[in-house]
């Protein structure tokens, strides 16, 4: 996929980021969370660009959230020149539903339209046919070669778990190669903190399980700017030692604030947000770019974090949960 000329995404650049004026501060999340009910969610809403909501008087959160996802998607792809260059912020969706359709056919059941993901780069329809019918011709090498794997290490040992963890790392090995096929140094770098901050995650959490190093890399995900190596040289080393040795990657902060409140409290909550914080400061340098994929990019991460923001917020309304348990939940806004 050769690099695109920066002309030719100038109608593209300025279409999608004329919408970032609709996205929402953490101010305008915390309005949202403190609303009485669904109703005056909805409303509020509205005023950012939301349509009219059925679902969320029902209390039928994720479908509403789905739409608005579909919504976004739609958007990006009828104005972006070639869909190729951006399809991989869709694989993790993709790699969700051949999961799903891989357990049900262990359990011997239908795949549960319920669980699939309709915000893939493949139709979930053909994810289920191919599976179902063991032909992957529309699938990448990455993908195919995946759930053979998966397939012939669950019938040695049936463990339900290793199909999560080989389908992992193809997603996330496929996303780096389609990124670096766009020459676009922004896309190559976002993945590879995406990469970065599961791996740190993951890292810590398999530490308070007292799981040895070798376990650890079985689940270590390739291709990002932290070796194996610096993990397992770590493994027996104080968080806050450890955090000094991230500067370089800039995980510092992320991971003496998150250990911290994993010390004080036991939950893993502040790590993950922090680390996806990371993320998020990286991925706003496009703010300042007018023209190219770069601003494209950066108001979908955007958009996708402000629905995941609200995820947390309708969920945590649905169940009970406080205005300051849920702002401790929330992901950096990109505004």
């Amino acid at each position: 996929m050769a690099k695109k000329d920066i002309q030719d995404y100038t109608f593209a650049s300025a279409y999608v980021t004329s919408h970032q004026k609709d996205l929402m501060t953490r101010q305008d999340l915390l309005r949202v969370a403190n609303c009485s009910d669904f109703a005056q969610i909805e409303a509020m809403l509205q005023e950012y660009n939301y349509g009219e909501a059925k679902e969320l008087k029902d209390g039928d959160i994720e479908w509403f959230l789905r739409r608005e996802q579909n919504k976004l998607f739609d958007m990006v792809y009828n104005t972006l020149p070639d869909r190729k260059e951006l399809a991989h912020y869709l694989y993790p969706y993709d790699y969700h539903n051949v999961k799903v359709c891989l357990k049900a056919e262990l359990l011997g059941i239908t795949p549960n339209e319920t669980y699939l993901m309709s915000t893939g780069d493949l139709e979930y329809q053909r994810v289920i046919a191919m599976i179902r019918d063991r032909s992957y011709e529309f699938m990448s090498p990455e993908m195919k070669e995946a759930i053979k794997e998966a397939l012939d290490t669950y019938g040695r040992g049936h463990d339900p778990q290793v199909i999560d963890l080989i389908m992992d790392k193809a997603c996330y090995k496929e996303m780096l190669r389609k990124a670096k096929e766009t020459e676009e140094e922004f896309l190559i770098d976002i993945v590879k903190l995406k990469i970065d901050s599961l791996n740190i995650k993951m890292w810590v959490r398999l530490r308070e399980m007292d799981k040895p190093w070798s376990f650890f890399e079985k689940v270590y995900l390739d291709g990002g700017n932290i070796s194996l190596n610096f993990f397992v040289s770590a493994y027996e080393e104080a968080y806050n030692q450890v955090a000094e040795k991230l500067v370089a990657f800039g995980f510092k902060e992320a991971m003496l604030e998150g250990s911290r409140v994993f010390r004080e409290t036991g939950s893993f909550n502040r790590l993950e947000v922090e680390l996806e914080n990371v993320v998020m400061e990286y991925n706003k340098k496009a703010k300042y770019l007018s023209f190219g994929i770069v601003p494209i990019a950066g108001y979908w991460y955007a958009k996708e974090t402000e629905i995941d923001n609200l995820r947390i917020i309708l969920t945590g309304k649905l169940i009970g949960s406080s205005i300051e348990q849920i702002s401790e939940r929330l992901r950096e806004p990109y505004v």
